[in-house]
């Protein structure tokens, strides 16, 4: 799988994530990938001195990208195998990801090609990725 970073700013965001699945890679192991996109979202680092109060924050905001005010819409581009797999692949892969706290958008390459829209297969939940990555620690 490749990953480019679009830069495309708008009112939310300033970049988009794309994925291009060229079909080499496991079903599960599609899913996974997509999956660390929800960790990365939801990873938080401490902030303050040795005994003091402190706080955290959203990694990415901070250290990635950080005129973002949500995480940036990921889209997943399938490709690399007949039109009736990649639906197939499709169809898995939303089964796979159901309950993702991330944007995801997901469309194989000949559905673009001909200019059908995406199809959402996970929506951008913030206080859901809280409740499921933990805070980190104080020091």
């Amino acid at each position: 799988m490749s990953i480019a970073v679009l830069a495309w700013p708008t009112k939310t965001s300033e970049v988009r994530l794309f994925e291009l699945d060229n079909g080499t890679m496991s079903q599960a192991r599609l899913a996974k990938e997509v999956w660390d996109y929800e960790c990365y979202a939801g990873h938080r680092v401490w902030e303050g001195a040795r005994g003091t109060i402190g706080t955290t924050y959203p990694f990415r905001q901070r250290h990635r990208h950080t005129r973002s005010q949500t995480f940036p819409r990921l889209h997943v581009v399938l490709a690399g195998k007949e039109e009736p797999l990649l639906d197939n692949r499709l169809k898995a892969l939303a089964d796979d990801v159901e309950g993702i706290a991330v944007a995801v958008w997901v469309d194989t390459l000949p559905r673009l090609q001909r200019g059908e829209p995406w199809d959402e297969i996970g929506v951008d939940d913030p206080d859901r990725r809280r409740r499921r990555y933990a805070e980190p620690v104080s020091r």
